[in-house]
């Protein structure tokens, strides 16, 4: 499993968890204090709940990609730079085999 994937399904669970939560406190809180509690407090405290799940997963999902992205042009360069070895290690045989050949 990825990290990407790994950290999707914390955030996931986490928002899951905190939705839960905050129904169950709307929930209790309205039972025990139905005729104090307006419902605009409820949508409100419920909408800063998941705004600020949706950032945190929004803010998880940015690191996650850019350690990907970064993760795969390390990969690219760490290619480049072999092939490059490789092919510096290769040009001095055949240029003397190239000098042999022309005797």
């Amino acid at each position: 499993m990825s990290i990407l994937t790994l950290t999707s399904t914390n955030v996931i669970r986490r928002s899951v968890q905190l939705s839960i939560a905050a129904a169950l406190l709307v929930t209790a809180s309205v039972s025990a204090q139905a005729d104090e509690i307006s419902i605009s407090n409820t949508v409100a405290t419920l909408e800063q709940t998941m705004t600020r799940a949706s950032q945190q997963m929004i803010a998880n999902v940015k690191q996650e990609l850019m350690l990907s992205l970064q993760t795969q042009i390390a990969e690219q360069v760490f290619e480049m730079n072999s092939a490059l070895e490789f092919a510096s290690f290769e040009q001095p045989q055949t240029t003397t085999t190239l000098t042999t050949e022309n005797k």
